[in-house]
């Protein structure tokens, strides 16, 4: 039987690329969900194994509804890729408003957030739900990833709101990684850097910001995501082996030379590990 793999943002992009990884292996049924439905009948069409479902990720909703039809098809799930996102683009966090017309100034928009954040907590929530009602034989191989960012372990000055989802993401990531894990779900995050993808090259002003050299084929990202959900362990750029037993709660940064664990920051001493200790239930 085929496993059952369901993908945010899956109609461009990195999304698009891991489900056509997975289509074409002939051994995934693959479900991409995107709000434009034009694109998406398209991006669907290329695919062998694969369908599209229209779905805005800020609504729980219609989030759930596709969960529950593909489910329902299906009567299991193998996979979830929470990669949904949008770049900030709309508001410039440090503008200065007027006080003589801009008494209080205008609500900024939050898009950023709801998409990236807000979006990846729906998804994983619905994920958890589905991959419980699954057959009990697929415990210990069901994989949740969450697209994170660079802006997710590192600050970006030019784009706060969007950095700051991406740090809830990395975040999340290692506060539910163990349940989960104990659940039969391997939870990680990735944290690409500026990858080639069409929001970037049909973009001439993003894309002459960076540097040839920092740019990273999203072919390269979709390599290091079928390793993550392979089952098995995993050597980074540095030589950092994770075995397949540890392999949850990972930040894995990628950037345009290798890919790489990323570790929580240090705790400082004995009162900081007694409560993190504390925190995480211990």
């Amino acid at each position: 039987m085929a496993r059952v793999a369901l993908i945010t943002g899956g109609t461009s992009g990195i999304g698009f690329d891991v489900a056509k990884e997975l289509s074409k292996s002939g051994t995934w049924q693959v479900n991409i969900i995107g709000s434009n439905d034009a694109r998406g009948q398209e991006a669907a069409a290329l695919l062998p194994n694969t369908h599209f479902f229209q779905a805005d990720v800020r609504s729980y909703a219609q989030l759930a509804g596709v969960f529950n039809a593909i489910f329902e098809t299906s009567h299991r799930l193998d996979f979830v890729f929470a990669n949904a996102g949008i770049p900030e683009e709309a508001l410039d966090f440090y503008a200065q408003h007027d006080a003589a017309t801009d008494a209080i100034p205008p609500e900024p928009p939050l898009d950023p957030v709801k998409v990236n954040l807000d979006g990846v907590l729906y998804t994983s929530y619905l994920a958890m739900h589905y991959f419980r009602r699954s057959p009990e034989s697929t415990k210990g191989s069901r994989d949740l990833l969450l697209t994170a960012s660079i802006g997710g372990l590192y600050p970006c000055l030019l784009t706060p709101m969007y950095s700051a989802s991406k740090h809830a993401i990395v975040g999340f990531t290692r506060c539910v990684g163990k349940q989960f894990f104990a659940e039969g779900v391997r939870v990680n995050s990735i944290c690409p850097g500026v990858v080639k993808t069409p929001l970037l090259t049909e973009n001439p002003d993003l894309i002459a910001h960076f540097p040839s050299e920092t740019l990273i084929p999203i072919e390269r990202v979709t390599e290091i995501v079928m390793q993550l959900i392979s089952g098995s362990a995993v050597e980074d750029t540095q030589g950092r082996r994770v075995d397949a037993d540890e392999m949850h709660s990972r930040a894995v940064h990628i950037t345009g030379q290798g890919f790489y664990f990323t570790e929580m920051p240090d705790l400082h001493d004995g009162s900081a590990r007694n409560t993190w200790s504390k925190m995480m239930g211990g």
